[in-house]
């Protein structure tokens, strides 16, 4: 894994994929913030061994004070989709929620469907960490635009739901 080579493709995949809107997702964008954050250089990527996972996180919080989103990349072949996601709940709930912050994981062998619209990265693993709050907020904001109408429960509780539980 090129960490330049996999910046370039995880930028292209928010420009051509993340930013657009899409017929399944009622004509949004997987992430209606993405393009903003993106254009206003809000968005920090940066490369991790998988062994070293949390101990970036906790070194790229403080990037969270300057910045909307921290997206660590890594090479999920060296970790299997249900283990990094019992890591990351687990890190979630016991570590980083009650600090206001929280990661949201994407691994290519964990297929994310929402409404037919396949939204994983593909190329490596991810950890996006966010402010719990500003992510909270976004997403209030969006429940009442009609973002999420065209989602399934299942698809709400795996993706927005579980951080107010």
């Amino acid at each position: 894994m090129i960490p330049e080579e996999i910046k370039q493709k995880l930028t292209d995949w928010m420009v051509n994929f993340v930013e657009q809107s899409h017929r399944g997702l009622g004509q949004w964008a997987p992430c209606p913030y993405a393009r903003q954050a993106r254009i206003n250089n809000q968005i920090k990527i940066v490369h991790s061994d998988h062994q070293r996972l949390m101990a970036t996180v906790e070194q790229q919080l403080p990037e969270l004070e300057h910045k909307e989103v921290v997206v660590i990349c890594f090479d999920h072949t060296k970790i299997s989709a249900q283990d990094l996601e019992k890591l990351i709940k687990v890190y979630n709930q016991q570590v980083l929620m009650a600090r206001n912050y929280v990661i949201l994981e994407d691994h290519p062998d964990a297929v994310e469907l929402v409404n037919g619209v396949h939204m994983n990265f593909g190329h490596c693993g991810l950890l996006v960490i966010q402010r719990l709050d500003k992510l909270t907020t976004a997403s209030e904001q969006l429940k009442s635009k009609g973002y999420y109408d065209t989602w399934s429960q299942s698809e709400l509780d795996q993706v927005v739901t579980w951080r107010s539980q």
